[in-house]
């Protein structure tokens, strides 16, 4: 029980000890925490609600978008954390060229996190997506003590240097996470058909090497690359027994190591298949 009304304890402190200037920033942001309550008439904070506005829409964000909306907010998140850092001795807090720095920081990063509150996202993305969150939750907190702090000149940030420091930690984490999905995503996806005529042109780069046109050198390496090619063309995840995204992760990487040769293609394609298959 006690365990969870800690935060609403904290978060009451700082109210009562926070100037009415500073109260309306914080006012602002507990006004957006929801209570759930567990049984035992037990009471939790619902942290996604803590300075958040999740979209309800039910599509799916695009991964890029939301790749892109977090790293402004990564950025925009690490810009106040390092104004923060200036504060070692204290005074730079009267100073109004910093007062003016962090007024435009948090400028950007209200509009950075306003992009970001209209995506929602589930599925591969969601785990990063809940990362970043708390880490806009957080940032969103320490913001609103830094602005409060500033609008009274008295020079109470600590908490907004722990919170606005775990934000952008929280923000560059997703970020890492969001880029690994998306590669794994790409890996994963459909690889576009073969163009025959992008084909007969790499056929004939690659069998140039073993000899002049109309020779029988030339004439055999074209027909295994054609051969090669009907094979891969006639190659599908069920009659090799794997799951389609395991299919085509080894499809796509072997694309990508043999854009021209088709034979080593397709060799490596019924290698790797062989493998995942035992």
């Amino acid at each position: 029980m006690r365990r969870n009304w800690t935060a609403l304890v904290w978060l009451s402190a700082l109210v009562i000890a926070a100037p009415a200037a500073a109260q309306q920033s914080l006012g602002d942001v507990a006004g957006s925490i929801k209570l759930n309550r567990t049984g035992d008439n037990d009471v939790v904070i619902d942290q996604k609600s803590v300075g958040r506005s999740r979209s309800t829409s039910s599509s799916l964000s695009d991964g890029q978008a939301l790749l892109e909306a977090t790293k402004e907010c990564a950025f925009a998140a690490q810009t106040l954390n390092d104004l923060l850092g200036e504060t070692g001795s204290g005074e730079v807090f009267y100073d109004d060229g910093w007062r003016a720095r962090v007024e435009a920081a948090g400028g950007q990063w209200d509009q950075s996190n306003r992009v970001f509150e209209v995506i929602y996202a589930k599925d591969r993305y969601e785990a990063p997506y809940d990362t970043a969150e708390r880490g806009a939750t957080a940032t969103t907190i320490g913001l609103g003590i830094l602005r409060g702090a500033i609008s009274a000149d008295q020079p109470r940030f600590g908490e907004a240097k722990r919170q606005i420091a775990e934000g952008a930690e929280l923000l560059e984490s997703a970020e890492r996470d969001l880029n690994a999905a998306l590669r794994r995503e790409e890996a994963e996806s459909p690889p576009p058909p073969i163009d025959p005529i992008a084909a007969d042109r790499s056929i004939d780069a690659v069998c140039q090497n073993s000899g002049a046109k109309g020779s029988q050198e030339f004439d055999s390496c074209v027909a295994a690359q054609q051969a090669a090619m009907n094979a891969i063309k006639g190659r599908y995840a069920p009659g090799v027994r794997l799951d389609q995204a395991t299919f085509n992760r080894i499809r796509n990487s072997c694309r990508y190591e043999w854009p021209d040769d088709f034979v080593s293609r397709d060799l490596c394609e019924r290698t790797r298949i062989g493998r995942a298959t035992r």
